[in-house]
């Protein structure tokens, strides 16, 4: 999978861009503040309908066009894939300057999709500098991180998210209800049945992924780090027992459960184990206002050599294993579309001591069409870079060379 051809109307610092690729590295290299990370976030965005860095799809768009009055954006591109050449486009409007209020609106094929339709059609992986945070950050970074690389590959998935977040909130919503002004707790129950149906495929689908990244990652990080450290991926469901324990625990039960060691659960044993949990700790969501069960309180643990990296690992440790992460899950792509994904790099060379800048610069050299940003071209290894496309990016334009 890769892009062949590019446009971009009016989004972040590119007032307009119009250029062609091919597979292989793209480096886009230059001063900070010129574009380069836009470039990539604009990629990402084409692919997942979300901004890495905006908080409103309104920021997206180029300062200039909304003070003239034309506040949207414009991302286009062709995709040739294994079945054939594709056209998607993406149009943000702003409808209400001062809210920043907007519109997405995403055509495949010239035909209109909702987001939940649209995802995975491009399949992309992207780096930050800041994705240590996926490793040193809290749990509710890991989630989203996961989220978003099961929904590329899986959209029962990102339904399933939706309904369950929809579901949680008024859950919420009731047990602060009833906490506040009394009534019959039993009228939480009502709403059970859906948080465990959909909360219980996102549990069986997490495992699963984690099991495999797992597996991915441990070859990636044994050739970023020359074989001496060994990378080890634990999911972790979350149960807040309220009071009575001071940390939480894994569901209450052993991790070999839940696919680190042995078999994997299915989905009705974890619907069973779900049901139970929620009656066990009714008492507790009353007394806080709050849903205590289920995947919105999951984590994943990172483990080097059997130290815990979010708590015990040192920068370069962390920076380390979420690279070796996203490489595993650029295969994990691969390996469930038949194609590669198309890899955004943004300033992965910074932190990197020098061995591990050369043996990510050989994992990358194979067929898969990868953007790398970076302030200098020359922390590639030598022949690396000279099978690159150089473009040099500044003030919101290409020069090639």
């Amino acid at each position: 999978m890769y892009l062949t051809e590019y446009r971009l109307t009016n989004f972040r610092n590119y007032a307009r861009l119009e250029t062609r690729f091919d597979r292989g590295l793209i480096v886009l290299y230059g001063q900070n503040a010129q574009g380069k990370t836009n470039f990539l976030e604009s990629i990402a965005f084409l692919s997942t309908a979300r901004s890495v860095h905006a908080r409103r799809d309104a920021q997206l768009v180029h300062f200039d066009a909304a003070e003239e009055g034309l506040p949207f954006a414009s991302l286009e591109a062709v995709v040739q894939r294994r079945d054939g050449t594709h056209r998607a486009r993406m149009i943000v409007n702003v409808s209400d300057v001062e809210q920043q209020r907007t519109q997405k609106t995403i055509f495949w094929d010239e035909k209109r999709l909702t987001i939940l339709d649209y995802i995975g059609e491009i399949a992309t992986v992207l780096f930050l500098p800041q994705d240590i945070s996926l490793i040193a950050s809290s749990p509710a970074v890991r989630r989203r991180y996961l989220n978003m690389t099961i929904c590329q590959i899986d959209r029962e998935y990102c339904r399933d998210l939706a309904k369950y977040t929809e579901v949680l909130q008024q859950r919420n919503a009731t047990l602060r209800m009833v906490q506040e002004r009394g009534g019959d707790p039993e009228v939480v129950a009502l709403w059970d049945d859906q948080l465990v149906r959909h909360g219980a495929y996102l549990i069986v689908r997490r495992q699963q992924i984690i099991a495999q990244l797992d597996e991915i990652a441990a070859r990636m990080h044994a050739d970023l780090t020359g074989g001496r450290e060994r990378l080890h991926m634990q999911y972790v469901p979350r149960l807040e027992l309220g009071p009575r324990n001071a940390h939480q625990l894994s569901l209450g039960f052993a991790p070999e459960m839940w696919g680190v060691q042995g078999s994997l659960l299915s989905l009705d044993e974890v619907e069973t184990l779900f049901r139970e949990e929620l009656a066990a700790v009714r008492a507790q969501e009353l007394e806080r206002g709050m849903t205590l069960v289920g995947p919105h309180r999951d984590d994943v643990r990172f483990l080097v050599n059997g130290v815990d990296m979010t708590d015990f690992g040192s920068r370069g440790q962390q920076r380390t294993a979420a690279l070796a992460l996203k490489l595993a899950e650029v295969a994990l792509l691969r390996n469930k579309k038949g194609e590669s994904p198309i890899l955004l790099l943004d300033d992965v060379m910074s932190e990197l001591d020098h061995e591990r800048r050369r043996l990510l610069s050989h994992l990358l050299l194979d067929d898969t069409q990868i953007f790398m940003t970076t302030t200098d071209p020359n922390q590639l290894a030598p022949d690396v870079r000279a099978n690159a496309r150089l473009i040099r990016v500044e003030q919101g334009r290409f020069i090639e060379g």
